[in-house]
């Protein structure tokens, strides 16, 4: 049995598959929050996220959003304990829930099932997404800067006579 509050597997599909098959029959995962009380029973979130892979040439690089080759693509799977506020944030590939004390070798085709499915988001899309968000913070950055230099023109010199100073008085015994 493993207990952990996070891990994480990375490689091609079919390698971290084959590794599930493999080594998983003999893991147990168990989501623990606190070590020395009994904590919520907790479900264990299973994310897929897509890697750059440095290996890659430019040709396969941009044929990658067109055509798909198992071989080249990279992935992490990060397996850790539920939690709604970070799972809201995240946009993995593919995300897969299970019950906490599950067997990872069980999961392995569960995970299959799920990853040989379309995904909820294209390449494509994820690019375009990426390229649009990119697009709004440069335009945030620009409409920050354009308000800076608007306050910077409007102020103006300060005289030393126009500075008040208070200061609390004291009596004196």
């Amino acid at each position: 049995m493993t207990s952990f509050n996070y891990g994480y597997a990375m490689g091609t599909k079919a390698e971290i598959l084959e590794w599930f098959r493999t080594v998983g029959p003999s893991k147990t995962v168990q989501a623990i929050l606190f070590y020395d009380r009994p904590g919520p029973a907790l479900d264990l979130v299973f994310d897929l996220f897509v890697v750059p892979n440095p290996d890659l040439t430019w040709a396969q690089y941009y044929q990658s959003f067109y055509r798909s080759d198992p071989t080249l693509e990279r992935y992490r799977l990060e397996i850790r304990p539920e939690q709604p506020k970070i799972d809201a944030e995240l946009e993995p590939l593919y995300r897969t829930y299970a019950k906490s004390g599950v067997c990872l070798g069980d999961m392995a085709t569960e995970l299959d099932t799920k990853w040989s499915q379309p995904a909820a988001k294209s390449y494509w899309e994820m690019a375009k997404e990426m390229f649009y968000e990119r697009e709004d913070a440069q335009d945030h950055a620009q409409e920050v800067a354009e308000a800076a230099k608007r306050q910077d023109e409007q102020k103006r010199d300060v005289e030393l006579n126009d500075i008040v100073v208070g200061a609390p008085v004291q009596s004196r015994p």
